[in-house]
């Protein structure tokens, strides 16, 4: 007997990469765990890498600078913070309320030691840059030849 083979299809996942993986997990977790806690969602991190230092640029828009903390201790990286909830005038009432505030807290680790003296942060536009420069022991170096 001869049966045909049907191909069966299947969704393709929203994402596409392992990072887009992590951060469909990530945001599952974050709305479980914060779904009515008032917590707001750990902020999105990007790190870009050059010969000395390394950059995290963390999305933190509406959180003032006063509302940041920033802390390292060896290796990790611990971001934490506050968004405040807005204020409805009196008469005034929600109809639609999309944006989560609350605390937070990130906490990353570094793949490398970093000078702490030297670490240094900005906020512009709701975008929190931390430049951490490499030690001395994790800079590349050339080797010479004898």
């Amino acid at each position: 007997m001869l049966v045909k083979f049907e191909r069966i299809q299947m969704p393709r996942p929203a994402w596409k990469n392992v990072a887009g993986f992590e951060r469909e997990i990530d945001s599952l977790f974050n709305g479980i765990l914060s779904a009515g806690t008032g917590r707001m969602h750990s902020p999105a991190v990007d790190f870009v890498e050059r010969q000395d230092v390394t950059v995290a640029m963390i999305e933190v828009p509406g959180v003032a600078k006063d509302d940041l903390k920033i802390s390292l201790e060896e290796d990790l990286l611990t971001i934490r913070g506050e968004r405040k909830a807005s204020k409805l005038p009196e008469d005034a009432r929600w109809i639609r309320s999309e944006r989560s505030s609350g605390e937070f807290s990130r906490t990353l680790q570094l793949p490398y030691p970093v000078k702490v003296e030297a670490v240094t942060a900005e906020l512009v536009n709701g975008i929190l840059s931390i430049t951490l420069p490499k030690a001395e022991e994790a800079r590349p170096r050339e080797i010479g030849i004898k």
